[in-house]
């Protein structure tokens, strides 16, 4: 197998240097510009698999953990220093088709054959090297995200549990916000027919909503999230800008869109002082429009001071309670006094909205008032109706 006329394994140990800035010369056009340091990185690098390949071309070396083991702890090194995995793959790739072009345009015309031949070696050796420096570069990577990730989970932990956040955030790095957007977050179900795995959909809405609370945020947002619900502290700056919680409605509005489902949020605003307790609120915000069945969107606690005030504990929220305890006899009957309060007690788009004839709908309400004692006829009777429905919702 030749090139220029010599055994390919000798004209690429007699032409290494020239190889080596070829490739050098592609990567700086590209990616790496004058940075020396990263130059000569990239020169050693180079080097470095030139004289590989050609020990695994002739078979005197296997291409395995050992034979690459500086290539790995180099990548490894990298991968600690925070540099992205896509640079490396960046070096190797364009480093090597830089390489193959150059070893093309030196082999003869009567020599095509051992060129696809020494072509596929090349490549198989690319796909080989990669594989393990890619491994060794998130195997160090995994390790750096493992403490940092603890680190961010200690801040979370003590301001939502009340810990030592000034030790917290002093071993992590990250400043202590003085205020934060708390949120209680729950993502509704895909799009009905998606043939995309769970793990993928998961993966896919959880970075998503990652992304719009990053735009929400003056910092770093911690957060666990899971599908479908998810607990996020966004820090923000000491003074309001604007309307904060019309930003923060639009976002969690566009996310919606963007995922085709319906997102619930609990919303508060709180200083770091009061994230456990504003968690707190978050989630029974959160977990009242979902029983009460509002639409998706960000909930703040003026959004619902009705509803939230009357399904506090209390006497009162048992009498209630039991006023409307014979709809759960009859589906038919809840079904229609729900539709009939998201539609303003108007019969026709309340029928409109369960698919049945407006006489229907006046007869279940009439029956149900003959049973409860509660006319939702009679504007001074639906309050009432109201509270035992949030009431109702809420013991489910």
């Amino acid at each position: 197998m030749r090139i220029g006329g010599v055994p390919a394994t000798e004209w690429i140990l007699a032409h290494r240097r020239e190889l080596v800035d070829t490739a050098l010369a592609e990567l700086r056009d590209s990616a790496v510009g004058d940075d020396s340091q990263r130059v000569a990185q990239l020169r050693w690098i180079m080097d470095y698999n030139v004289g590989l390949f050609a020990r695994v071309f002739t078979g005197e070396t296997v291409l395995d953990e050992g034979s690459a083991s500086e290539l790995v702890a180099s990548a490894a090194v990298r991968a600690g220093e925070g540099f992205p995995v896509e640079n490396l793959l960046e070096t190797y790739v364009g480093g090597t088709a830089a390489i193959w072009r150059h070893m093309a345009s030196s082999a003869r015309p009567d020599e095509l054959d051992d060129l696809i031949t020494l072509t596929g070696a090349l490549f198989d050796y690319l796909r080989g090297v990669m594989a393990l420096v890619v491994r060794g570069f998130e195997r160090e990577a995994s390790r750096v995200r493992l403490g940092e990730r603890d680190a961010r989970y200690a801040v979370y932990s003590a301001l939502l549990a009340g810990g030592d956040l000034d030790q917290a955030a002093a071993r992590s790095g990250l400043p202590v916000a003085p205020r934060y957007l708390v949120l209680a977050l729950h993502m509704g179900p895909d799009a009905a027919g998606s043939d995309r795995s769970s793990h993928v959909v998961s993966a896919r809405r959880g970075n998503a909503l990652l992304q719009t609370l990053d735009q929400l945020s003056s910092g770093e947002v911690l957060a666990v999230i899971g599908d479908p619900h998810g607990t996020a502290l966004i820090p923000l700056p000491a003074e309001s800008g604007g309307d904060e919680s019309t930003r923060v409605r639009a976002a969690i509005e566009r996310l919606a869109q963007n995922l085709d489902v319906a997102i619930h949020a609990g919303a508060v605003f709180a200083t770091a002082s009061e994230v456990r307790d504003a968690a707190a609120l978050a989630e029974e915000i959160l977990q009242l429009v979902l029983a009460i069945d509002f639409a998706g969107g960000a909930w703040f606690l003026d959004d619902v001071l009705l509803p939230y005030q009357l399904t506090r504990p209390g006497p009162a929220r048992e009498m209630l309670r039991q006023r409307l305890a014979v709809v759960e006899q009859h589906p038919d009957w809840d079904a229609t006094l729900r539709a009939a309060s998201r539609n303003g007690w108007d019969r026709s788009r309340t029928a409109h909205a369960l698919h049945v004839h407006p006489n229907t709908v006046d007869y279940r309400l009439r029956r149900m008032a003959e049973a409860t004692g509660l006319d939702t006829g009679d504007p001074a009777q639906r309050a009432v109706v109201l509270a035992a429905m949030y009431v109702r919702a809420m013991d489910v």
